[in-house]
């Protein structure tokens, strides 16, 4: 029996090998044009300082505004591209991501979510500085991890304090709780005083 997979061929001659050939060649080309990642993506504003589970991460941002490198909480790197504006993949981690529509908020498809200001983290404009507490000077020092401080009040003494899980002050010595109000301009707390950034009389 004739094999009929090979025999037109043979019977073509060179010149349908030929054309095989270059249609096997177009094959690869164009099969390796498809697996690499869509170029329409931007990383756009994500640049800079996140939070997974109170612990600081970081995004990178190259200048083509699409490709990335992420740093874990652990200071683990890992590449990756923006496939869309709203979705991230990180190859080497089998892991994609959809950004939220404000940009704040990384949901990975490991199950685990970053955030601009995480829960147990200092906002992001922060608390260390001068205050006042009645037009007298107060202030705030914030250790280097971003979650604990001391507060030095008017008369000078220090206590110190954490940021739980709600974004409240904690200052357990004294049995306070303070709360950021106006964007972070004012502090109220649970003792009936109230701390500003501005001195007022």
């Amino acid at each position: 029996m004739k094999n009929i997979f090979t025999d037109p061929l043979q019977s073509a001659g060179g010149g349908t090998t030929a054309k095989w050939a270059l249609m096997i060649s177009t094959l690869m080309f164009v099969s390796s044009v498809s697996a690499r990642p869509p170029s329409s993506g931007s990383a756009a504003g994500l640049d800079g300082q996140w939070y997974h589970n109170g612990k600081p991460t970081q995004i990178l941002v190259a200048p083509d505004s699409r490709s990335i490198t992420i740093i874990n909480e652990q200071g683990q790197r890992s590449d990756g591209y923006a496939t869309t504006n709203q979705d991230l993949m990180i190859p080497s981690l089998g892991i994609s991501g959809r950004v939220s529509e404000n940009r704040k908020r990384i949901t990975w498809s490991n199950g685990t979510d970053w955030t601009r200001t995480g829960a147990g983290v200092l906002p992001s404009f922060g608390l260390g500085g001068p205050w006042f507490h009645d037009g007298k000077p107060t202030s705030i020092e914030v250790t280097n991890d971003g979650k604990n401080f001391t507060i030095i009040n008017e008369s000078g003494k220090r206590s110190n304090g954490f940021i739980n899980g709600k974004g409240e002050l904690q200052v357990p010595w004294l049995q306070l709780t303070g709360y950021l109000k106006d964007n972070g301009q004012r502090i109220s707390w649970s003792n009936g005083t109230t701390w500003t950034r501005r001195r007022s009389f």
